[in-house]
């Protein structure tokens, strides 16, 4: 649900990197625990999750981010960082809202499951060959549905292919031959 891998994945990398992440929106806190219960519970015996009306009752002008207390912690501690999304790419450099550039060596996008990607200059659905962006040199995608298996787009195949994406991008980058 909304920006919680994202923010999962940022918070982790943050232990070992300068790390940014940004959103379009504000994030909001949802508690992972309500009443002694975990918030999928909740939605689950609801109908929430499956109610037509549950998308624009548990709608808001904030990135959801469901968390225990760690994340909002470690990004309240700037670990990691949290902007507003940029507003353009130019090579290897990030343009932000308040005009300044700034170099980044690598730029994960955690799109969600449309990922809705024109302003990189691809396509929604990008060309790729095992998640390395056969259109844009340093772009990889990491959660797409039969990316490398039919695991690819759920976290018991997340984790190889982003394992395979990093691989290949750290080879392409140091000019030697990417991973298929």
């Amino acid at each position: 649900m909304g920006a919680t891998p994202a923010v999962q994945i940022a918070t982790e990398l943050a232990t070992v990197a300068d790390v940014t992440i940004t959103t379009r929106k504000p994030l909001r806190w949802q508690r992972q625990r309500i009443l002694g219960r975990d918030f999928h519970w909740w939605l689950d015996r609801t109908g929430l999750d499956t109610s037509p009306l549950g998308p624009r009752i548990l709608k808001s002008s904030r990135v959801p981010v469901i968390d225990d207390g760690r994340y909002q912690a470690a990004v309240r501690a700037g670990r990691p960082d949290h902007r507003p999304l940029f507003t353009r790419i130019d090579g290897d450099r990030l343009l932000w809202t308040d005009e300044t550039r700034e170099r980044v060596d690598a730029l994960i996008l955690a799109t969600g499951y449309r990922p809705g990607l024109g302003y990189l200059g691809v396509a929604d659905q990008p060309e790729h060959r095992g998640g390395v962006s056969t259109d844009v040199p340093g772009l990889g995608f990491v959660g797409l549905e039969h990316q490398r298996s039919l695991a690819s787009a759920t976290l018991r195949g997340v984790g190889r292919d982003a394992a395979h994406v990093l691989t290949a991008l750290v080879r392409q980058r140091s000019g030697r031959q990417p991973v298929h």
